[in-house]
């Protein structure tokens, strides 16, 4: 929607972020509505695309499959009482009395054995995603049609309880927490770890159990990895030796093995050349910046 501007995403917690928190990114959520991390470009994603392309689409496969009249939800709704969780929707229609939600999805035919419709089985991200528009709407009926690869469609219904609209709420709002507070979760990779702790202290903490075996662990891994980096350099320079000015490396059979191109010339702004030049000037824009925190595992040593 023109209105989904990055200051309205963030200022809600919307079915999108429930799908990423079922996935286990609960923080990164949270530190993209604090400001900390930038929100996600998808617009070049083809894959997001065409799924924008398809869903009135699979709209139409629905509306035919369900027997029941459709119709596209243009706007975002808000729960009646938690204000901060909103939603989209994709379409909407009346069953046997009741409301009934479809959320369209076009996914790769890769992933078609994650679902069935006899059982009900879904990934915890679309089933997150389907109470989470069931709760902000206000029904109980949902329905998550899925077309793969182009070629199978496929409806799974889902009844949403209320007790499951009260978890999926009580969840939200300690994830919603966090982000009105300005805190976070523990950090689930290094790089949010490096924004939550972006300076160190003048301290020591001693390491418990866990953290004894998660550094000595790390440190294996690292040795691992420094001996297999030397054998890619050792082999890489073995075949860049060979080619010596060649583009390519091919096999007898004509299979190419490896290609060494020359990339093609750049432009770039020499702030050396600048400096020596305009001194004075060069020195009026010379900022200060922290310094990042290094982290080193030092295992027996």
């Amino acid at each position: 929607m023109s209105d989904f501007t990055p200051a309205t995403r963030n200022a809600s917690w919307w079915s999108g972020d429930s799908r990423k928190a079922a996935n286990g990114k609960a923080n990164e959520v949270i530190l993209t509505k604090q400001g900390k991390l930038p929100i996600p470009d998808l617009s070049g994603i083809e894959a997001v695309q065409m799924g924008h392309v398809m869903e009135p689409v699979i709209g139409r496969l629905a509306q035919a499959k369900l027997g029941v009249e459709l119709s596209k939800i243009e706007d975002f709704y808000a729960h009646p009482r938690e204000k901060w969780m909103k939603s989209h929707f994709d379409f909407v229609g009346e069953q046997d009395g009741e409301t009934v939600l479809v959320e369209a999805k076009n996914y790769n035919a890769m992933v078609r054995n994650k679902f069935d419709e006899e059982s009900g089985l879904m990934p915890p991200a679309d089933m997150a995603q389907l109470v989470h528009e069931a709760t902000v709407f206000g029904c109980s009926r949902i329905v998550l049609a899925v077309l793969f690869g182009g070629q199978e469609f496929v409806t799974i219904p889902v009844t949403v309880s209320d007790q499951m609209k009260e978890d999926h709420l009580k969840t939200m709002a300690v994830y919603w927490g966090y982000v009105m507070s300005g805190n976070t979760m523990p950090p689930e990779t290094a790089e949010q770890a490096r924004l939550i702790y972006p300076v160190s202290a003048a301290s020591n903490k001693i390491a418990n159990s866990a953290a004894e075996d998660a550094a000595m662990m790390l440190f294996n891994i690292k040795l691992q990895i420094k001996t297999l980096e030397d054998q890619e350099d050792m082999l890489a320079s073995r075949l860049q030796g060979y080619m010596a000015e060649a583009e390519s490396l091919m096999s007898v059979d004509g299979r190419v093995l490896a290609t060494w191109k020359s990339a093609k010339s750049s432009t770039k702004f020499s702030a050396t050349l600048f400096k020596e030049s305009m001194p004075e000037v060069y020195n009026k824009y010379v900022v200060e910046t922290p310094g990042s925190r290094r982290f080193l595992v030092k295992g027996n040593k």
